[in-house]
C-alpha cells in the first residue's frame, strides 16, 4: 500500500480524473505513468481517479515522514500498472457473487403496513374503528 498526502487542490477536468484538495489524505492504487497516478480518497467516499503525481507528496507509512522518489517507492510497493488493476478490478468482480438488490422504498412500505396499529394482516385489524384499544384487546 502507497499512502500520500495532496499537496495542492486538483480539479478535475474529466471523468476518469480524481478531484482533491490540498491536505487529503489518499491511496494510491495504480501508475498509470511516471507523471500520473489513480488514487482513491481515504477519509470520503469517492475515486479512484487519475491525479498528477506532482501533486502527491508520498509518506512512509512507519514513519510519516515524506519519501525523495515517489515514483521509487511506488515500484518498491508493487503498485500495478493501469493496465494490470483494470485487468485485476474485472477479474474480481468476475468471480464475485452477487447479493441481488434492496429496494429500499418496497421495504419501507412493507415495513410501516406491518408496524401500523389497523393495518390489514395485523394482530390489530379486528380493533374498532375509533383508534381507542378496547379493554378485550388491551389484555391480549
Amino acid at each position: 500500500m502507497v499512502y500520500g498526502v495532496v499537496q495542492y487542490d486538483f480539479n478535475a477536468e474529466r471523468p476518469d480524473e480524481l478531484e482533491a484538495k490540498a491536505g487529503e489524505a489518499i491511496i494510491v492504487i495504480a501508475q498509470s505513468n511516471p507523471e500520473w497516478f489513480v488514487a482513491k480518497p481515504i477519509g470520503r467516499l469517492g475515486g479512484p481517479g487519475l491525479i498528477p503525481v506532482s501533486f502527491i507528496e508520498i509518506k512512509d507509512t512507519a514513519t510519516g515522514l515524506p519519501v525523495a522518489n515517489p515514483n521509487e517507492a511506488v515500484q518498491r510497493a508493487g503498485v500495478p500498472k493501469v493496465e494490470e488493476w483494470k485487468k485485476m478490478a474485472a477479474d474480481y468482480k468476475n468471480s464475485s457473487i452477487s447479493l441481488g438488490k434492496f429496494d429500499a422504498q418496497q421495504q419501507v412500505t412493507s415495513d410501516m403496513g406491518r408496524m401500523s396499529l389497523g393495518g390489514a394482516g395485523t394482530p390489530y385489524s379486528n380493533q374498532p374503528s375509533n383508534g381507542y384499544v378496547s379493554s378485550q384487546h388491551a389484555r391480549t
